[in-house]
C-alpha cells in the first residue's frame, strides 16, 4: 500500500515574506556595523582624567566677603578645568557620598575632611586616592592688603596627581600670583575684582586652554556614495529575485494545480 504524500506549493506570499526578512536582516547588519564603529570613536573621545576640585582656602583673608571670593575663585577653577576638555571635574564637599562613607568607616578623620586643604598636599592626595580619582586641585588665598583705596590679593593653586610611589602624589602644576584693583565703590567690591583678575591669570597657567586643530575633511564623497548605493542595490536585488521567483512559482502552480496526487493505475 502506497502512502500519499501531499506537497504544498510555494506561494507568492511565502516568497515575498522570505525576501523581506532577508532584506531587513541585511539592513540591520549594515546599520549595526556603522553604529559599532561610531561607538568606538565616541568612547575614545570620552576618556578623561577624573579631578576633585577643593574650594579655595580663605584662612588668610581679613576682608568681609572672604567666602564670596573663595566661591568665585573655585567657580573660575571649575570652568577652566572643564574648558580644557581633559577632565571630568567633581566639586569637593564633606557630604559627598563617597567622602561621607569613608569618614563613617573611619578611613578619613575629621581633620582630613575639613579645611584648609592646600596647606598639606597629603590631605587632598589621600582623599582623592581613597575615592578612586586621578587628580586633585587645591588653591588658597595667601594674603590680602587694602591701602589707598586699592585692594591687593595673592593666591596660589596646585594640580596634584595620585601615584603609588613616594609620598603618594606628584605636583603637576603649581603657580602663585597677585593682582590689584581699585575699581568698585567699596573695599569688598575692589577685593572681589582683584581676586577675579588674579584667578583668571592663575588658571591660565594651571589649566591652559588647548587649541584643537581643525582637520579638513579630505574624504571624497564620490568614494562613499557608490558603496552605499551598492549596498542598497544588493538589497533591492534580493527582493526583486524573491518577487520574480514567487510570481513564477505561483503561475506554474496555477497551471498544474489540477493534477492528481494518486499513483497511476497498474497496467
Amino acid at each position: 500500500m502506497m502512502r500519499r504524500v501531499q506537497i504544498r506549493p510555494i506561494t507568492l506570499r511565502s516568497v515575498v515574506a522570505l525576501a523581506a526578512a532577508l532584506t531587513v536582516a541585511a539592513a540591520a547588519s549594515v546599520t549595526g556595523a556603522s553604529a559599532g564603529e561610531s561607538g568606538k570613536g565616541n568612547l575614545a573621545q570620552a576618556v578623561k582624567k577624573t579631578a576633585l576640585l577643593f574650594p579655595f582656602d580663605k584662612t588668610n583673608v581679613s576682608v568681609a566677603n572672604a567666602e564670596e571670593i573663595s566661591q568665585m575663585l573655585t567657580d573660575q577653577a571649575y570652568s577652566r578645568l572643564i574648558l580644557t576638555n581633559a577632565y571630568s571635574v567633581t566639586r569637593y564637599f564633606k557630604a559627598l557620598p563617597t567622602v561621607a562613607r569613608l569618614h563613617s568607616d573611619q578611613q578619613l578623620t575629621d581633620a582630613d575632611i575639613a579645611p584648609p586643604y592646600a596647606e598639606d598636599n597629603r590631605k587632598p592626595a589621600k582623599i582623592v586616592k581613597l575615592i578612586g580619582y586621578d587628580q586633585a586641585f587645591v588653591g588658597s588665598i595667601d594674603s590680602y592688603e587694602y591701602s589707598n583705596g586699592r585692594a591687593t590679593i595673592t593666591i596660589s593653586g596646585r594640580l596634584l596627581e595620585v601615584t603609588d610611589e613616594g609620598a603618594g602624589y606628584r605636583v603637576l602644576r603649581n603657580a602663585a600670583l597677585s593682582a590689584t584693583s581699585g575699581s568698585g565703590s567699596t573695599e569688598e567690591e575692589r577685593a572681589l575684582n582683584a581676586a577675579r583678575d588674579a584667578g583668571e591669570k592663575l588658571m591660565s597657567q594651571l589649566a591652559p586652554s588647548v587649541a584643537v586643530p581643525v582637520t579638513p575633511d579630505t574624504t571624497k564623497p564620490a568614494e562613499k556614495k557608490p558603496r552605499k548605493r551598492a549596498n542598497m542595490d544588493w538589497l533591492w536585488g534580493v527582493l526583486a529575485i524573491g518577487l520574480g521567483l514567487g510570481i513564477g512559482l505561483s503561475t506554474g502552480g496555477g497551471r498544474g494545480g489540477g493534477g492528481s496526487d494518486s499513483p497511476p493505475p497498474p497496467p
